[in-house]
């Protein structure tokens, strides 16, 4: 249910109806399909702000994004913004201008293939500020020759055993992790690809610790051990190995069904495990993309996974999704139907919100809307970590004659009885979040302006 919105400089609100095959997991498609889309040949090169003023039209265009050059000319007709919206930026350092509009956007998934490298000389002051959060020291645009391009983006520690090797992985994006072939660790860190070559081969699956404050530090403790030669102490240091655009990993792995657990009687929780030697950890408040060839024919769903509500804090690598079963819905009752062991393919995940919105606020409102509940259960979770105050109200548009609690729609009067009307004098430290159908988003979210609120202290999770 997250914003799949692939706009790199433009309003969300002024999205375009895209040509077919324009789509968000179009796109996806043909990142994956081997096309050169930085025109780079997979080798990144320091581009100067020269050059990149070179590059301004629509038939040629680069853009700058926080210290790094995309060459964004096959996406200009895939970006819900419009063509013309994403050229404001074309030859220039957009940063200031993303921000201005939606800073929120996980541009660096969106333009990963794009990438053509860092922009050498004169980056802007804010170029590496996170929105909405601390300031963070500026990183050096124009690393030392000595460094490798996947250390300039990745911050890792490790630790070994006699049987064990943990990796400490840094991040601010979603992590993916995989062991193909055995004697090498593939990561998808921060939007680029790195892999470490390793002394030995490590036994699969990993233990997998997860932060309890989202995406900051994830522990990744392998099994090191050898049958035949025992446990061992590598008297190697792992080294990064720089991976090159056309050895970028299918934006798809399949994942088969562990468990299918009844809610009640239209809802299901569903356990997945991937096939392969791989894991993706979905940052909260992000979705994943489902995939089926069903009668014949290819189709896909988006789904918000609720993994850490059902799992502990260190699990076997998998996702957990919530799925409400509709009797004409072509995709979930079959995704509710599989039996044990059956294939599922699964993209990575994708989404701009981020704890770092909520995470100041003393109180969060959260509104839901019939499935529109999956994003927030995650999101609850983490708001309870350490434990505080939680209360929950449902209100019914279409309500049995035996229910006897609160019934009606969505209005300015209901949020005007859990929320104050925000005023820039006095900054409330509320925040809200809001998913359900497209109607009701659309509504509450101009409620909340009615009320004088920004997108500063809300997020719209759009399907």
């Amino acid at each position: 249910m997250a914003n799949s919105s692939g706009s790199a400089t433009g309003n969300p609100r002024n999205k375009i109806a895209l040509q077919p095959g324009h789509s968000l997991m179009d796109w996806i498609r043909l990142g994956n399909s081997g096309v050169d889309l930085s025109g780079t040949g997979g080798v990144p090169q320091r581009v100067t702000r020269e050059q990149l003023a070179n590059h301004k039209s629509k038939d040629n265009a680069w853009i700058c994004l926080r210290g790094n050059v995309y060459n964004i000319t096959r996406y200009l007709d895939f970006h819900p913004g419009g063509v013309e919206e994403l050229l404001r930026g074309a030859g220039i350092d957009a940063t200031t201008l993303f921000n201005q509009v939606h800073s929120w956007v996980n541009f660096e998934s969106i333009l990963q293939k794009c990438l053509v490298g860092p922009l050498v000389s004169g980056v802007d002051e804010d170029v590496f500020a996170i929105p909405g959060g601390s300031k963070k020291s500026k990183k050096n645009s124009n690393p030392p020759k000595t460094k490798s391009p996947s250390e300039d983006v990745i911050k890792f520690d490790w630790t070994q055993q006699q049987k064990f090797v943990t990796f400490y992985i840094y991040l601010k994006e979603p992590l993916y992790v995989k062991n193909i072939p055995s004697n090498e660790l593939w990561s998808l860190v921060n939007g680029t690809w790195v892999r470490w070559s390793l002394p030995s081969t490590l036994n699969w699956p990993p233990i997998i610790v997860l932060p309890t404050n989202d995406m900051k530090k994830i522990e990744i403790k392998l099994d090191k051990s050898d049958d035949n030669n025992g446990s061992s102490m590598w008297q190697k240091i792992p080294h990064l190995i720089p991976v090159s655009n056309k050895e970028y990993p299918c934006g798809f792995s399949q994942l088969s069904v562990k468990n299918i657990t009844q809610v009640n009687h239209n809802v299901y929780t569903v356990t997945l495990e991937y096939v392969e030697k791989v894991f993706y950890y979905v940052p909260i408040g992000h979705h994943i993309i489902l995939n089926a060839t069903i009668k014949g024919q290819v189709v896909e769903r988006q789904y918000t996974p609720i993994t850490n509500l059902v799992s502990q804090s260190s699990f076997p690598a998998g996702i957990t999704l919530m799925v409400k079963s509709y009797p004409d819905g072509i995709f979930s009752s079959w995704l509710t139907s599989r039996k044990g062991n059956e294939i599922v393919n699964v993209s990575e995940p994708t989404g701009g919100f981020s704890v770092t919105f909520i995470a100041e606020c003393t109180h969060l409102i959260l509104i839901a809307a019939g499935t529109g509940f999956t994003p927030m259960v995650r999101i609850i979770n983490w708001a309870l970590q350490p434990q505080k105050k939680f209360s929950a109200e449902h209100i019914l548009s279409e309500a049995e004659t035996s229910w006897k609690g609160k019934r009606g729609w969505v209005t300015l009067q209901l949020l005007q009885t859990v929320l104050p009307d925000f005023t820039n004098a006095v900054p409330l430290p509320y925040y809200v979040c809001i998913c359900g159908p497209i109607s009701f988003t659309q509504l509450t979210e101009r409620y909340l302006q009615d009320m004088n609120y920004t997108t500063d202290n809300y997020f719209c999770f759009r399907g």
